[in-house]
């Protein structure tokens, strides 16, 4: 690697590449950011990487520089389109490792190379490997094409783009490194470009086609999916557009006992450059023969009647007792697989009692739940049926939020449908789902803690394997350069939004279950401190010095050959499943029920938390086990930052649950959800009633929408792009924003939202807690917004200017609000996008958490400072349980500058 010495290049490089992407690139870097901090940019206090010269001599600043600079250099790659570089020769990274850790691994940087086509059209771009790039038209300055990337190579990084034959074009990545991904500070990126053929209406994506295992020569589930991409070419004359609002697929004729429904809205809308994952029923005719694999099934995928492409399902063919792959249909409607291992066992006892529980096996990083890798890690049990779910994607979103969801689904179906178990077989094989053990490696041991912590009823156990305790442990979050630019108090509110990921908040509800912690003495990937903090945080509630059982396996890395299943861990499974399969870890005399979020939260102790006073906080609930003069069981309870709570009839306790129960000093009955529950109205007095009232959900915020804003993607969600604006690059802007997160969601979590304009948006008849909307434009630019204005705690004016709070209006230029609010019914979500103007909306727009461990509260205002990451944010908080600002939960700010 050279450095760069002066080259004054005053705007654009040229580079004569016809037909192909550049391997002479110019990169400038390495700059600080933190783990999954979004928008930090520093190169913007200069002007930004559109405006500052190219290639020149200029230094910028950066504390990952010699001197505390950085500049260009210019770089020639192995291939087009690719890159791979980790600054070595510049940065002494060993160094800054010693006090730092592998966070100073993380940097960011861009690479900028010129490319030409040989004809003008239709192009899919396609690089993985980076999260965000663009391309720039060396004729006109102001045409910047932005585009998200595949990060982790998943094969779904497909984007549109329209490209001129005598225009040379600057393909601008910015390259950012994972050291979770990589274990190193090395970050590289590889693009493709291939030019649309005439005729070629979609893109179907084999990487993502989906169908579910034959089992004993029948599908284990009738449940497929394909992933098609509009390529933009389809005339559509209804509409005078390029979107495909009508999607039909069916069996090429040579497979007639072969069937195929479209489970979707055939009236979907797939607008040009989204992706669509088609959500599909397969049936075989019993008279037809036995499918012998590989066999492979071609299915027309039409329009109007027209075919616009063929997509090619292979099935996979294995025996009963085999591990499985089992399709089923996910909170969202998509479709999404686990692996099934059955037990060795009939799950029958004499007396035909199901005796069958679950394992859930929860993977690491970047493992797929397929892989052979994965299935033998585990080898099949006696008395429980093996779970191996995908968290939606390998990488997933750690075993949080979307995949957490994901896991009970997958849960739930087996569980009610037992696929792939031979009819003749399934009154045998029949699983109690509420018997779980937990058991995960390395970001499946995260999972496995955080589910064992959050789903305490349903546990039998936990085997966590080198677990990370929580994100900003494992990659620190203290580095963030954005951090600097904010007050402690900011911070703590920004923190709280991901608190109910935070499994040491939790450990309180781990007491009493059992649990093993294992890892390798030199786990140098998720250090033996992580299971070390937990264990002792478990004792100490426990009150005991070894309620936890700690296998450190001496001389032993990340991963050994046993971590799950050598014989010591085995007789562990045995030892539990044989006490706990017939009951439930008892309740202790004392323990606290911890929730910070009573979304993401089941209940412990047979108590289920359903509303906090203040969002921000955690809520508690210490129960004490006692006798009255009766003799009959007696809880006295304590609060801690809790508004609503009520008692669950099961899992039933073999020592009985109480007949009376004394909240905050006041005795009442026990009863039960979900008849009744225990409210607390006054915020500061500590006034308990038992009520019947089930309408409360509709008025006020419950555990189906407290948030916060990445709560909107936990169930189905429409998103609908405002068209009443003055400018029609407004509408084209709230058009591409639809599909930027569409396509995103599609990447890194296989969901597929339906877009719509607002002048297409009909509300449905009946009102659902699963009608979750993105609306993007304010009241004034969208139709829905405006429909729904009263339902909104933000106000918005005919300038659109906003205010939220007790704040001023907000009418700057590049200021941008996103929001949450309650659905018509007050059941679902809506989350409002808009800016006061374009730039305004744009931030906004990448302050959407899409990824785990983004900091969102319920709303958040940005500015043009948003390239400071968290520096940029104006104002945030949360709402009330009323669907108020709550000042002790929220920030205003400075208005810009």
């Amino acid at each position: 690697m050279k450095l760069l010495k002066l080259i004054i290049l005053n705007l654009f490089i040229f580079i004569n590449l016809i037909n192909s992407l550049p391997s002479e690139w110019f990169v400038i870097g390495p700059f600080p950011i933190g783990e999954r901090e979004e928008g930090l940019d520093s190169l913007k206090a200069y002007g930004g990487i559109f405006e500052i010269p190219i290639g020149d001599d200029t230094m910028y600043p950066s504390e990952l520089g010699t001197n505390g600079v950085v500049g260009w250099e210019k770089v020639q790659s192995t291939s087009g389109g690719y890159l791979s570089i980790d600054w070595s020769g510049l940065v002494d990274w060993s160094f800054l490792q010693q006090t730092w850790g592998w966070a100073i691994w993380l940097w960011y940087g861009y690479a900028i190379g010129s490319f030409s086509v040989e004809s003008s059209g239709s192009y899919i771009i396609n690089c993985s490997g980076t999260r965000q790039y663009f391309i720039q038209s060396t004729a006109a300055y102001k045409e910047i094409f932005e585009f998200s990337g595949d990060f982790y190579g998943y094969g779904t990084g497909q984007q549109l783009v329209q490209l001129n034959q005598s225009t040379t074009y600057n393909l601008i990545v910015r390259m950012q490194s994972s050291v979770r991904l990589s274990q190193s500070p090395n970050s590289q990126f590889s693009c493709s470009l291939t030019p649309i053929e005439n005729n070629q209406y979609i893109t179907v994506l084999d990487s993502e086609t989906l169908i579910s295992d034959l089992v004993n020569g029948e599908l284990a589930t009738p449940f497929a999916t394909i992933t098609i991409f509009n390529n933009g070419i389809y005339s559509n004359s209804d509409n005078n557009n390029n979107n495909i609002n009508s999607i039909d697929v069916k069996v090429n004729n040579n497979e007639s006992m072969i069937g195929v429904k479209f489970l979707g809205d055939s009236n979907l809308n797939i607008l040009a450059g989204q992706k669509m994952s088609l959500p599909l029923e397969i049936t075989i005719d019993s008279s037809r023969s036995q499918i012998n694999c590989p066999f492979n099934l071609t299915l027309n995928i039409e329009t109007n009647g027209e075919t616009i492409g063929e997509a090619i399902i292979g099935f996979n063919c294995t025996e009963w007792g085999n591990p499985y792959l089992y399709t089923f249909l996910d909170y969202d409607n998509t479709v999404q697989y686990a692996i099934a291992i059955p037990p060795t066992e009939s799950c029958s006892d004499s007396e035909g009692e199901t005796i069958c529980g679950v394992m859930l096996a929860t993977h690491g990083a970047g493992v797929e739940a397929s892989s052979p890798f994965w299935m033998n890690a585990i080898p099949p049990q006696q008395s429980l049926w093996i779970i191996l779910p995908t968290g939606r994607r390998s990488w997933g979103y750690d075993w949080e939020s979307s995949s957490r969801l994901n896991v009970m689904n997958s849960i739930e179906y087996l569980v009610n449908n037992l696929p792939g178990v031979p009819n003749q077989l399934k009154s045998q094989y029949q699983v109690n789902g509420e018997k779980i053990l937990f058991v995960g490696h390395s970001c499946g041991g995260h999972g496995c803690v955080s589910l064992l912590s959050r789903f305490g009823d349903m546990a039998i156990g936990g085997m966590c394997a080198a677990g990370f305790v929580k994100l900003q442990f494992y990659v620190f979050y203290n580095t963030r350069p954005g951090f600097s630019y904010i007050d402690p108090s900011l911070q703590g509110l920004l923190m709280a939004s991901i608190a109910e990921n935070d499994n040491d908040l939790y450990t309180s509800n781990i007491v009493g279950i059992p649990l093993m912690v294992r890892y390798g003495e030199n786990d140098t990937n998720v250090n033996p401190w992580h299971s070390r903090r937990i264990a002792r945080m478990v004792d100490e509630q426990s009150n005991q010095v070894s309620s936890v059982t700690i296998s450190e396996v001496p001389n032993s890395g990340h991963w050994f050959d046993g971590i799950l299943n050598d014989q010591y861990v085995l007789n562990w499974y045995n030892q539990l499943t044989k006490i706990s399969l017939f009951s439930q870890p008892p309740i202790p005399k004392v323990i606290t029920v911890t929730s910070h979020n009573p979304s993401s939260s089941g209940s412990r102790a047979n108590i289920k938390i359903l509303q906090t006073i203040n969002p921000s906080r955690v809520a508690k609930i210490q129960i004490v086990q006692v006798k009255d003069e009766q003799g009959e069981l007696v809880w006295i309870l304590s609060t801690q930052n809790v508004r609503r709570f009520g008692f669950q009839s099961t899992p039933v306790r073999t020592q009985g649950l109480p007949v009376s129960v004394t909240i905050d000093g006041q005795s009442f009955t026990t009863e039960f959800l979900p008849t009744t529950h225990f409210a607390r109205l006054d915020k500061w007095l500590p006034d308990w009633n038992s009520t019947t009232d089930t309408t409360w959900t509709q008025t006020e915020r419950s555990p189906l929408t407290s948030g916060p804003i990445r709560q909107i993607f936990e169930k189905p969600f429409t998103i609908v792009y405002g068209t009443n604006t003055t400018d029609k690059s407004t509408t084209n802007l709230f058009e591409w924003g639809s599909v930027y997160i569409s396509n995103f969601y599609n990447t890194y979590g296989r969901g597929s939202p339906n877009i719509l304009a607002d002048t297409d948006f009909v509300e449905p008849l009946v009102c659902s807690s699963n009608d979750n909307y993105i609306l993007l434009g304010n009241s004034f630019q969208n139709l829905v917004t405006s429909k729904y204005q009263s339902l909104l705690p933000v106000i918005f004016n005919w300038d659109n200017s906003f205010s939220v709070g007790p704040s001023s209006t907000y009418s700057y230029p590049g200021t941008g609000i996103l929001f949450l609010a309650p659905n018509p019914c007050g059941q679902g979500l809506i989350l409002v996008v808009a800016g006061y103007d374009d730039q305004g909306f744009n931030n906004a727009l990448h302050s959407i958490p899409q990824r785990s461990g983004v900091l969102a509260p319920d709303f958040m205002v940005v500015g043009n400072d948003i390239w400071k990451g968290a520096g940029g944010i104006i104002s945030t908080g949360f709402w009330d349980p009323n669907w108020f600002v709550s000042l002790d939960s929220s920030y205003f700010g400075f208005t810009p500058f």
